[in-house]
């Protein structure tokens, strides 16, 4: 062995000695070789063994080796032959792309060996014609304008030829165009351009696009060509007018067009384009102001709407005309007319004027009285102008007409003050248009009173009570009455009306105070003596006549406790001892005594309790506090003493209590047995009755009474004898009545009263009264009849007719008129009475109503000659105050003195009042000055329509003041300043438009003409319009020069035509627009410049300065290259073409291009481009510039690590191009390496070792070479080579930490990475290698592999299933790392792995529990306290402490003044009591939110609605036993969420266990050499385990290296497959034993892993795509060769809600395009982050990953959702809204939801339909709709609402929602819906129940007596008896709803009658006439006869013609 190794060290040395004869020879000479580009692959050069006298075969022995310097391996040289031959075909433009040089030369380096030479060869490479010209651009565009002139040229980029000499570019060919040639030129490096020239003008309208072709040809054999396209845009000029489509336009409008109305769209054309063919509209001064101030021209559009009123009165037609002016430089104009024509529409609202109104009137005031002359007037015309005028029907008035337009209201029905104290009168006028307008004017009539109302008390009856022993003279009580009368009538005076009790006077018991009826006792009452008194109180107003009316007054004197008990048993004389004695051998229990007590007092103060109050044995005798029985408690005993004293005290129940005493002496004495009878007491009676008791027994005793005492009242009646009759009536009067009865005819209170008081008054006065019905009507007729009159006689009556009509105040007004129709009577009644009827009375006609006919008839006459005449005067404007106008007494014929007394007044009609009339002089004069130019701004003629009214006669006169002008006002310009824009192009004589002036004056007084400032550019032209108005127009004179006069000011002024003229002024400034008359210019002309080559990019050479006189666009400059300027010039500088800076581009190099030449065109951006030029020569100055250059001839790495010192590690040679200082270069190593530099030959070096090395230390070496030249400033290279050193494995793996605490967030998706852990062995190669385990450990049956995984490559540590903190909150197991080295080196670390909480779940509210979704309804009663506990919600979070901590709060409450919520506890609250204004039902809504971050939360909503709290009955207060439920809510819970996670528990074990045993596939068989496995795996998703892409192959390591053996894995070329080999460990790879040489050739380490471009991708995916769409591409590059850089791609697995990735997306493993293998939906997945894996195929593979983050792009694919209100899909939301509701109240909300993005998702609202837009508004943003305004009348009571939600997308979605508003009124609920309904008390025992049974019985016997007596009284008399001679018989109609045969009917009158009739003595009956509901009702005197007719006048009732005549 130490033989071989100084063997080896000496053929080393010997290398070294020959190596440095050779280098010395290396550098020499230099080899030159010529051949063509492209030589095939493969063709000889030459044959360098034979040019270079080398051995062929020593070629292969001496390693030689071709280096190409700067290039790549074009060339190879063949060991076996020495020939030099092509490898890659050769392309000189790639190899030498410059044409600096013509020649092109690869340098080459041949190396040998053994010994070491090095040979320079050079290979010049030749051009051929092998590319063809190429343009830059395909397409060249050039913008040339349409009056470019003949002749211009313009430059075109040249094409380029890669190749040189004869071959480049030799000339230019243009396509046939009949305006355009070339022509070719040539610059001064030999490069040809061409110019593009003008041969003919342009015409862009006829052919805007000029498409040319231009072609390149170069000078080679064959000649080759290219072409571009030269496409010319033919630039406008305003050459062309805009044009209207129609020169006149006629149009139609309706009158009052609502503003912005459309009316006409202008549209004009401009056949040039740009700002040329733009149109701006403009009126011509041929349009009137007015027609401009009326209607809008909007300039951009043409659009011409209305911008002011339009009213057809005013002006019915509207000229204009307009113009249409471009935006050219040199604008041009056109122009057309329109007329339109105003239709009418009924716009005029009818007018009221109320002449005249008398008010107050009184109450009676007559029939057809005149209240008021009302005017009405409507502007418009036709069927607009007429006008209809009415009043409320409910009115007791009515219109009359009484002229045109002019209308009486007169009184129709009675008044009464007391029902209706005043009217508000509305007269509503409407006209007959289409449709039809109102207007109106209420006025209030007052009514003043007239004593017609008694008074009234609140009580029909009195009881007041006063305490017994009051002081004389007390205030016992105190009665009102009421008056509804005013003043006097209703002030009242009360009396008391006498009546003697016991020959007492009531007025000496009581006083009552006349003013205010405070009633005082006069002396003092004993309530044993007077316990009550009865008498009348009199309440009687101050009216004249009085009217009084009386109450009863029912005085009540209460009992005091004054009188002490008496006892009157046992007797005793006063203070007495009362002695009784008893058997001594008495039992117990017997009676000793009884004492009785007597009080005189009322009941409750004499109920009388006894007790002991002294005993000489307490234990022998009790005594009963009732009933005072004193008993033996015991037996006497021989102990007991003879005499026993009792002193018993009675004592009452009064306040304070009063008593007596009594003291028994007992003596016992001995007695002998008695017999049984006396032995024994007869049995007690128990008092058991109960207050309830004596009640019930004492109504069955009142009604049995009542019972007996109507059977004897019956029986006393039908026993009575009849009196005998008297004659019968021969006559009565009748009245009509419709009465329809609703109460009861039994008794007197009915609402037919009146027919009773009727009855009573006329019965008094000895007449008779009897009503019938009329048929076919609800009206009757009654009579009153004197007595002694027949019915046939009617001689000498007048009839009187009775109408009744309805008042609007619920009354009755009765009308008595004569039979002529005369009034003479009215009378207002109740509506109740329903009166219209008629009457016959006696007549009478006062001279009042004569009166009052004359009056009317005068009025009429009157009336209509108001209107007839109009009296016209004429003032001029300006009059001053105080001035008369005219004499209206005189010029009307009214008398002066009268006007006062007549209420002279005057009324202006629609203006203010300028004039009045002075009532002493009657003189119209004027009050305020008047303005003409006020009253009317727009008229020529202007009059103040006056109307004068006098009363008394009514006569109203119509005047007209015609208002002349004054010359007052001065023109005015609309501006004060008028701008003018003029080109400098304009043509003498063009005219330029200028505003007018305005003067509200008319005629002469306003414009007449215009003067302009002195100018000699313009003048003036004065225009007159078609109505007369002046318009100026300016004129051009003579050209204009921006350059020398840019602004003009002029003034115009405006002159009327008054006397003295006014006038007003105007600046006009005219601006002078520049157009394009002057050529760009340099400063210079000529520039020479020096610049340093390699002046860095962007380096400033010059900043060109080129000026235009011109402004604007006209003097922007943009500079540019000219033709002549060479395009490596251009290459090499860059031109900015805006701010003329010329800067470095490209690298200067003064070896290459010494002198640059250049020409820079300065061009305008003008309509007609003008341009200017200069010419640059910049010269290059050269620089140390060439850096110096090192080149590694020799090599030797790696090496172990104990190399002999001395040993040559590399040689290197260094250059440089410079030449002198700059060429001269140094080279040097850094110091702190164990190696050194040795020079051998000139710019040759070799590197030695000079200390021992040790990997361990230093595993390698970087050994940079650093060469620097000695130029100023010096220029350095470096080379660095690494060298490495072999490694020995002795060195364990080492973990950074001994323990690793990793904190994992709950909820974290399965195969998620958690963590990485990285071990270190300092080893190499194999020994370094590290393989990552988990050491199994068992937790609850469940091994660490089945919960976590570890890459074994990486140290990645995957969790392998979803985490949740509150099941599992920490692990703790090992990992081991295993070197693969031989033997195996491993070490271990503890994981500690901490689940760390998230907030993941949400509060369950438990209490109050309610059903999903529902609402917890509480009640509470209204009177609870404040601070009361209302509810407490409780709520649970199962996550961690922290996130656990529950707050609460109100997200909702209907009153927060009325209930808190503690935040910590959830207790609610009372914060106050409850009132009466607080709703029923309060909803609160309370949110429990955790503390986490986002916090989660829950909400609750309780109903809570206040009861009224009453005491329930019995049955409701207890409860059935309860069962004990010991489950509560929170148990429930609890159970069920342990359930669930045990059932989760037990589901995740047995998936476990199956995954678990779950067999692998079965595997191909094995070759039989080794074992072997090809794997055709293309799979993305892990095969074993979640964590890797191919976890297959980490089994079958773990399961090979176990057995000792080593895992190769190579691909399979050309397919997806790997052939895996396992080797035993022993086994060498190569065998080289015996070998004598070795040769080192460097084979590819899988060294590098592959690397992607970017660390981080994200990739947009937009939703809804399709399955399998291509995504995305990601590629990653790996530098090694071979299989080490066969890349194949994976998806690292990732689980997202139990989904892997490679269910949501695959990737091609071979070229990295990702593919969605589904749709995905934005609103579900947002975004998905994955890894993807490159893996190589070396072996080691090698890999490395990369995040992807998938973003899905949002698109508008769902529409709003309304969730508020809500409502069944597409029903009708129902909401109900007071009616009284306030502007700005909240009606309703509208909530949308939409699930798209933030942007797309962006809510707004809008109305689509709403019944009145005026009434509700819609807030865009938040939705809510509220009120504009309150409700009035007008307003219907559904209201519809059509709300339409719109999203923010694109096209947007909506939805919409209905909402139906209905108005309720709001009023005060009854108490009954108020309040709960009290409870009753089941208080009934059997005696109660018999009690009622018994007074039911008892009633209702009672009841059926009563009837019985009724049908008895009411029977058919025996047809036996004699008839009477005469009867009075009345027929009805009447609907009873009883039976016919009794008087319990509708009809309180007869029942009233009867009473009456059967005082007097007689006998009423009533019998039914056959076949018809009516009834003949007889009175007659109780002795006639019914069957006796003699003498009797017969009544008929017969019908004519509507009227019933008795």
């Amino acid at each position: 062995m130490e033989s071989f190794v100084t063997m080896q060290s000496c053929k080393r040395y010997v290398l070294l000695v020959l190596l440095f004869s050779f280098v010395r020879n290396t550098l020499t000479s230099a080899t030159h070789y010529s051949i063509p580009e492209e030589m095939k692959e493969g063709s000889v050069v030459a044959n360098l063994a034979t040019d270079l006298s080398l051995d062929v075969k020593t070629l292969n022995q001496r390693k030689m080796r071709l280096d190409i310097i700067a290039n790549k391996k074009y060339l190879d040289v063949n060991k076996e032959t020495g020939e030099l031959y092509v490898v890659e075909k050769i392309d000189r433009e790639n190899v030498c792309p410059t044409k600096s040089s013509a020649s092109c030369y690869l340098k080459l380096e041949i190396t040998i060996e053994n010994p070491l030479r090095i040979f320079n060869i050079e290979v010049e490479i030749l051009d051929m014609n092998d590319n063809a010209p190429q343009f830059r651009r395909d397409a060249i565009h050039l913008d040339i304008s349409e009056a470019t002139p003949k002749g211009e040229r313009f430059s075109l980029s040249n094409a380029v030829d890669p190749d040189v000499g004869t071959n480049s570019v030799k000339t230019y060919h243009l396509s046939e165009s009949a305006h355009f040639n070339i022509e070719v030129q040539t610059g001064r490096d030999g490069s040809k351009s061409a110019e593009l020239i003008l041969t003919k003008t342009l015409d862009r309208e006829q052919h805007a696009v000029h498409n040319l072709i231009l072609t390149a040809v170069d000078g080679g054999t064959p000649a080759r060509s290219g072409t571009a396209s030269v496409i010319v845009h033919v630039l406008d000029t305003n050459d062309n007018t805009p044009t209207f489509d129609k020169l006149n336009y006629s149009l139609k409008i309706i009158e009052n067009s609502p503003i912005g109305s459309l009316v006409v769209h202008l549209n004009a054309s401009d056949l040039d384009e740009g700002s040329n063919s733009d149109i701006t509209y403009s009126y011509s001064l041929y349009t009137s102001e007015k027609t401009q101030e009326t209607f809008n021209l909007n300039p951009s559009s043409g659009e011409i709407t209305v911008k002011g009123m339009l009213n057809y009165e005013d002006f019915r037609i509207y000229d204009m005309e307009v113009i249409a002016t471009d935006k050219g430089a040199s604008a041009l104009s056109g122009q057309c007319t329109i007329k339109i024509l105003v239709e009418d529409m009924n716009d005029n609202h009818p007018e009221i004027s109320i002449k005249s109104f008398q008010s107050p009137v009184n109450e009676n005031i007559e029939l057809d009285t005149v209240i008021a002359v009302v005017s009405v007037s409507d502007k418009d015309s036709g069927d607009n102008g007429e006008v209809d005028l009415h009043i409320p029907d409910n009115m007791p008035f009515k219109l009359r007409e009484s002229s045109d337009n002019y209308y009486e209201l007169v009184v129709s029905q009675p008044l009464d003050r007391e029902k209706v104290p005043e009217y508000d009168i509305t007269f509503t006028v409407t006209d007959r248009g289409s449709p039809p307008l109102t207007d109106n004017e209420t006025m209030t009539l007052e009514l003043l009173d007239v004593n017609d109302n008694v008074p009234q008390f609140p009580q029909s009856f009195y009881t007041i009570r006063v305490m017994e022993n009051n002081a004389p003279g007390a205030l016992i009580s105190s009665l009102t009455a009421f008056d509804p009368d005013l003043h006097e009538n209703q002030y009242l005076v009360y009396f008391i009306l006498e009546k003697e009790i016991a020959n007492t006077s009531m007025s000496m018991l009581f006083s009552i105070n006349p003013e205010n009826g405070n009633i005082y006792a006069l002396k003092t009452f004993d309530y044993e003596i007077e316990n009550e008194f009865l008498f009348h109180i009199e309440a009687r107003d101050s009216g004249s006549p009085p009217l009084s009316s009386n109450v009863t007054v029912h005085i009540i004197i209460v009992d005091q406790n004054d009188n002490a008990p008496v006892i009157v048993s046992p007797w005793r004389a006063h203070g007495s001892v009362v002695e009784e004695k008893i058997p001594r051998s008495t039992d117990k229990g017997s009676l000793v005594s009884k004492v009785i007590a007597l009080d005189t007092d009322s009941v409750h103060n004499s109920r009388i309790t006894y007790q002991f109050l002294q005993v000489t044995d307490a234990t022998l005798f009790s005594l009963d506090q009732y009933n005072g029985e004193i008993r033996t408690m015991r037996m006497f005993s021989y102990r007991d003493p003879r005499h026993q004293r009792l002193v018993v005290a009675a004592k009452d129940n009064g306040d304070p209590a009063l008593s007596a005493t009594v003291t028994i002496k007992l003596s016992t004495v001995e007695t002998a047995v008695k017999a049984y009878s006396d032995m024994t007491e007869v049995p007690l009676e128990y008092d058991i009755f109960s207050d309830l008791n004596l009640y019930l027994v004492i109504g069955l005793s009142s009604v049995s009474f009542l019972l007996l005492i109507t059977i004897l009242v019956t029986i006393v009646l039908k026993c009575q004898k009849p009196n005998p009759s008297k004659a019968a009536p021969p006559c009565r009067n009748s009245v009509i009545s419709e009465r329809n009865s609703t109460i009861a005819d039994s008794t007197l209170v009915s609402n037919d009263a009146y027919w009773y008081s009727l009855f009573l008054a006329e019965t008094r006065k000895g007449k008779m009264v009897v009503r019938q019905p009329v048929p076919k009507g609800s009206r009757y007729i009654v009579s009153s009849l004197p007595r002694g009159t027949g019915l046939t006689d009617t001689s000498g009556s007048a009839a009187s007719t009775l109408q009744i009509g309805e008042q609007p105040d619920s009354s009755v007004v009765l009308n008595l008129h004569d039979e002529n129709g005369s009034p003479f009577a009215a009378t207002k009644y109740p509506r109740d009475y329903n009166l219209n009827r008629h009457t016959t009375m006696e007549s009478f006609v006062t001279m009042q109503s004569c009166k009052r006919y004359v009056l009317l008839v005068l009025l009429f006459s009157f009336v209509r000659n108001t209107l007839t005449s109009v009296t016209h005067y004429s003032i001029p404007e300006e009059m001053k105050e105080g001035s008369v106008v005219a004499n209206l007494a005189t010029d009307l014929s009214l008398d002066v003195k009268t006007l006062n007394q007549r209420k002279m007044r005057l009324d202006i009609i629609a203006n203010k009042k300028y004039l009045d009339v002075n009532k002493e002089t009657g003189e119209l004069y004027v009050v305020e000055k008047i303005d003409r130019e006020n009253i009317c701004p727009a008229k020529s003629s202007c009059y103040l329509r006056l109307e004068v009214t006098l009363e008394n006669p009514v006569r109203i006169f119509n005047i007209e003041v015609e208002i002349s002008d004054m010359n007052d006002n001065a023109p005015q310009f609309r501006r004060d300043v008028i701008h003018l824009d003029i080109s400098e192009a304009a043509s003498k004589g063009e005219r330029f438009s200028l505003s007018n002036a305005v003067d509200p004056d008319v005629g002469i007084n306003s414009v007449k003409t215009y003067h302009l400032s002195e100018s000699e550019h313009f003048n003036i032209e004065v225009q007159t319009g078609r109505e007369g108005s002046k318009f100026v127009e300016l004129i051009l004179k003579t050209a204009l020069d921006r350059e020398q006069h840019a602004v003009h000011n002029l003034i115009l002024t405006a002159v009327d035509g008054g006397t003295p003229a006014r006038s007003g002024t105007a600046s006009v400034i005219v601006r002078v627009l520049d157009t394009n008359d002057n050529t760009p210019t340099f400063d210079k002309l000529n520039y020479s410049l020096k610049i340093m080559e390699n002046s860095p990019i962007g380096n400033l050479v010059i900043h060109l300065n080129a000026t235009d006189l011109d402004e604007g666009s006209n003097s922007d400059i943009t500079y540019s290259y000219s033709l002549y300027t060479s395009e490596k010039t251009q290459e090499t500088f860059n031109l900015n073409p805006s701010s003329g800076e010329i800067t470095v581009k490209g690298m200067l190099n003064y070896e290459d291009f010494r002198i640059y030449d250049m020409e820079v065109i300065a061009t305008d951006k003008g309509a007609s481009a003008l341009s200017g030029q200069c010419t640059i020569k910049i010269l290059v100055e050269d620089m140390n510039d060439n850096h110096p250059e090192i080149s590694i001839k020799s090599f030797q790495s790696p090496v172990n690590e104990n190399i002999e010192l001395d040993t040559v590690i590399a040689v290197v040679s260094v250059s440089d191009k410079d030449s002198g200082d700059n060429g001269v270069v140094d080279l040097h190593i850094p110091d702190n390496m164990p190696f050194k530099l040795r020079e051998s030959s000139d710019n040759y070096y070799e590197l030695v070792v000079s200390q021992p090395l040790d990997r361990e230390k230093v595993p390698e070496y970087d050994i940079t070479f650093t060469v620097t030249d000695r130029g100023s400033p010096p220029l350095t290279d470096n080379e660095t080579m690494t060298l490495e050193l072999l490694d020995v494995n002795d060195n364990v793996p080492q973990f950074p930490q001994s323990f690793y605490t990793i904190r994992v967030m709950e909820n974290n998706a399965p195969g998620a990475l958690i963590s990485s852990l990285t071990a270190f062995d300092p080893d190499l190669h194999e020994n370094q290698y590290l393989v990552y385990f988990i050491l199994e450990k068992e937790i609850a049956n469940t091994s660490m592999s089945m919960l976590f995984s570890i890459n074994p490559e990486n140290g990645n540590i995957y969790a392998l299933k979803t985490f949740d903190y509150e099941i599992e909150n920490e692990f703790l197991f090992h990992i081991e790392a295993r070197d693969s080295g031989s033997p195996p080196l491993s070490s271990n670390v503890t994981v500690h792995i901490i689940i760390v909480d998230q907030n993941d779940n949400a509060p369950v509210i438990v209490s109050p529990w309610r059903a999903h979704g529902s609402v917890v309804e509480e009640k509470i009663p209204r009177s609870t306290d404040k601070g009361s506990l209302v509810s407490k919600v409780i709520a649970l979070d199962t996550d961690s402490v922290h996130n656990s901590r529950i707050t609460y709060q109100f997200l909702q409450v209907t009153d927060a003044t009325l209930f808190s919520l503690d935040q910590y506890n959830g207790e609610i609250r009372t914060m106050r009591m409850f009132s009466y204004r607080d709703p029923r039902h309060q909803r609160l809504v309370v949110a429990a939110k955790d503390n986490g971050d986002p916090a989660l939360s829950a909400t609750v909503t309780i109903k809570l609605s206040t009861v009224e709290t009453a005491v329930k009955a019995y049955s409701d207060m207890t409860e059935v036993p309860l069962e004990y439920d010991i489950f509560s809510d929170l148990n429930l819970y609890l159970v069920i969420g342990l359930g669930s996670v045990s059932f989760l528990l037990l589901i995740t074990i047995l998936v476990t266990i199956v995954l678990k045993c779950q067999k692998p596939n079965p595997s191909k068989a094995a070759p039989p050499c080794r074992n072997s496995v090809i794997s055709e795996r293309n799979s993305t998703i892990a095969d074993s385990t979640l964590v890797s892409n191919d976890a297959y192959w980490y089994s079958l390591f773990l399961a090979e290296t176990r057995k000792g053996k080593m895992v190769v894995r190579q691909p399979v070329p050309k397919g997806s497959r790997y052939i895996v080999s396992s080797l035993p460990r022993g086994t060498g790879l190569t065998d080289t034993s015996g070998s004598a040489a070795s040769t080192l050739q460097l084979l590819d380490v899988n060294d590098n892993v592959p690397q992607f471009p970017q660390s981080f991708y994200t990739i947009r995916v937009m939703e809804n795509n399709a399955p399998g769409a291509l995504i995305s591409s990601l590629t990653a590059f790996d530098p090694d060769l071979h299989e080490n850089r066969y890349l194949v791609y994976f998806i690292v697995e990732k689980e997202i809600a139990n989904t892997s990735m490679s269910m949501l997306f695959s990737i091609n493993p071979e070229n990295g395009n990702i593919y969605a293998l589904k749709t995905f939906d934005y609103e579900i997945e947002n975004e998905f982050l994955f890894h993807i894996e490159a893996r190589d195929s070396g072996s080691p593979p090698l890999s490395s990953n990369v995040t992807v983050h998938i973003i899905i792009v949002d698109q508008n694919d769902n529409a709003p959702v309304i969730v508020s209100p809500w409502r069944a899909h597409g029903s009708v939301v129902e909401e109900k809204i007071p009616r009284s509701t306030d502007k700005g109240s909240l009606v309703s909300k509208v909530i949308a939801l939409d699930t798209d993005s933030v942007h797309n998702s962006r809510i707004t609202y809008q109305f689509l339909q709403v019944t009145d837009a005026t009434l509700f508004s819609l807030d865009q943003y938040n939705g809510e709709i509220r009120t504009m305004r309150m409700f009035s009348y007008r307003d219907p009571r559904h209201q519809r609402l059509v709300v339409a939600a719109k999203d923010n997308g694109d096209p947007a979605l909506s939805a919409t929602v209905t909402i139906k508003l209905s108005t309720v009124e709001t009023a005060v609920k009854a108490y009954s819906d108020m309040t709960e309904v009290p409870l009753e008390y089941d208080i009934f025992s059997d005696l109660n129940l018999y009690l009622v049974i018994g007074l039911g019985s008892v009633s209702f016997l009672l009841l059926i007596t009563i009837l019985v007596t009724i049908v008895l009284k009411c029977q058919k008399p025996n047809p036996s008896k004699a008839a009477p001679p005469c009867r009075n018989s009345v027929i009805s109609e009447r609907n009873s709803t009883i039976a016919d045969s009794t008087l319990v009917s509708n009809d309180a009158y007869w029942y009233s009658l009867f009473l009456a009739e059967t005082r007097k003595g007689k006998m009423v009956v009533r019998q039914p006439v056959p076949k018809g509901s009516r009834y003949i009702v007889s009175s007659l005197p109780r002795g006639t006869g019914l069957t006796d007719t003699s003498g009797s006048a017969a009544s008929t009732l017969q019908e004519h013609e509507g009227k019933r005549i008795l």
